[in-house]
């Protein structure tokens, strides 16, 4: 660009200036603005007030006439099939990223929040599909990122990956002030692990493709417990006792039986925190 040909144009509202009322009041304009045309279509991508969600416009023209279409993703999941704010399914804060066309596939980028704090950032993705009419509805987090479908049962998984981290009443974070504790993704030195897991911390990993019998071991460290192994929310499949560590140690491993495309959920049970480096299926 070397010549600027027309003066600045505000092509969609902010919350003090859009309709009351409106689909585009509850999802205003509030920073982290991206541009894209695919087909004939502009798609304006940006961060909205709520502040954990991209959403998107568009237009047939790059600098006006934009109409406000939905919610693409959520750091939280909130709005997916009707999940409210109180239910999110990890701790929420500032969401940026935009779209990308990448082998013959859309993807969303955009971020999950990491050391309790909105200042440190996961980078994420998740396939979207886009409709005839250039609808994109609002997809789920998942830990499949650029995979292009399910991971395997099979090998070892840093427990960062998870889409879901849930003690059952995760915050929103704020860059302003001090956030209350919750279990939170974070590192020391090039480990990377999911820190301070309280009793009854769910943890999510959406998706694997199982075939029958498979095993599973754990890395972990801190006080004792167990964690509680499953592929459908309160059916435990299989129970992985951990011992009382001041280093990371390995779990015994245990078996338990899914097939086809399922989630993997690990929850926590004991009494004071642990700590959670990865795990292996087998």
């Amino acid at each position: 660009m070397v010549t600027v040909k027309s003066e600045p144009k505000r092509i969609l509202d902010a919350l003090v200036n859009a309709p009351k009322g409106s689909r585009l009041a509850e999802h205003s304009f509030y920073e982290a603005a991206s541009l894209r045309k695919f087909g004939d279509l502009y798609y304006f991508i940006y961060s909205t007030h709520k502040n954990h969600e991209l959403c998107y416009a568009t237009s047939k023209y790059p600098d006006h006439g934009y109409e406000y279409r939905g919610v693409i993703i959520s750091n939280g999941d909130i709005g997916y099939q009707g999940r409210t704010e109180k239910e999110r399914l990890a701790a929420t804060g500032t969401n940026h990223g935009s779209i990308e066309y990448i082998n013959g596939k859309y993807y969303i980028f955009y971020h999950r929040l990491t050391h309790n704090t909105a200042f440190s950032r996961q980078g994420c993705a998740e396939e979207i599909m886009i409709g005839p009419d250039g609808e994109i509805g609002q997809v789920e987090m998942t830990s499949c990122g650029l995979n292009g479908g399910p991971l395997m049962a099979q090998g070892e998984y840093p427990a960062p990956i998870c889409c879901n981290l849930t003690n059952g009443k995760m915050p929103h974070l704020s860059n302003a002030k001090k956030n209350r504790y919750a279990p939170n993704v974070n590192h020391e030195g090039n480990d990377r692990f999911i820190k301070g897991l309280e009793n009854k911390t769910l943890i999510g990993y959406k998706y694997f493709e199982f075939h029958g019998e498979t095993g599973l071991k754990i890395v972990t460290r801190g006080n004792s417990g167990i964690f509680r192994v499953m592929t459908e929310i309160g059916k435990v499949a299989a129970e992985i006792p951990i011992e009382e560590s001041g280093s990371w140690k390995e779990s015994e491993r245990v078996s338990f039986f899914a097939e086809g495309m399922k989630p993997l959920y690990l929850e926590y049970q004991g009494r004071g925190r642990a700590d959670f480096l990865k795990f292996e299926l087998s």
